[in-house]
């Protein structure tokens, strides 16, 4: 077997759940497996990869997001740096629970979409006008949203905890399952 196959196959697993996602903002918002990967990646990889990979396919799925949904303000760099440092923070989140039982990496899991919901959303209350700079206007922007917003934003929180617990799931059953890529032994060169 290819010992890149599993990687393809799960790059195209976050890009298609990503695009999902974006596609059906209705039915699916913030189900998607990036907070997830990043977690895990913190959890699950011991080198370069375990960040490199999520970085990766954040950065491939964030503009096609924004052109797929036609919310170009995606793009602005307040967004991207908010995003960023959520991420940052779940992933090192993450490596302060590896190794652990399984209960706690789950239970980690569901922190881990509490801690990127609370940055992103407070972020949002700081920086838009929308909502009122007190503690009412910060607890609107973690549970109702702003006002006229089609949905309210407890439902992006408990569609990032379904899919951090989903996702989270499969990462480790895939880890379990799949075999373990080691360099190959060096041979001796002929004389």
């Amino acid at each position: 077997m290819n010992r890149y196959l599993p990687l393809a196959l799960f790059t195209l697993l976050v890009v298609v759940f990503r695009c999902i996602g974006s596609v059906y903002p209705e039915s699916f918002p913030n189900f998607q497996p990036l907070a997830a990967l990043f977690f895990c990646g913190a959890i699950m990889a011991k080198d370069w990869r375990g960040w490199a990979i999520p970085i990766a396919a954040w950065l491939v799925t964030y503009p096609v997001n924004a052109i797929i949904t036609g919310n170009l303000h995606f793009l602005e760099p307040s967004e991207f740096i908010t995003t960023a440092v959520a991420f940052g923070v779940v992933f090192f989140f993450g490596k302060s629970l590896a190794p652990k039982h399984i209960a706690t990496t789950l239970v980690g899991a569901v922190v881990a979409a509490l801690i990127f919901h609370l940055i992103t959303n407070l972020a949002a209350w700081i920086g838009s006008p929308t909502y009122a700079k007190t503690f009412e206007g910060a607890i609107q922007s973690l549970w109702t949203g702003a006002p006229g917003s089609p949905m309210p934003s407890w439902v992006f929180l408990r569609n990032m905890v379904s899919a951090n617990l989903i996702f989270t799931v499969i990462f480790l059953s895939a880890r379990l399952a799949l075999p373990s890529f080691s360099p190959a032994p060096a041979t001796a060169q002929a004389r």
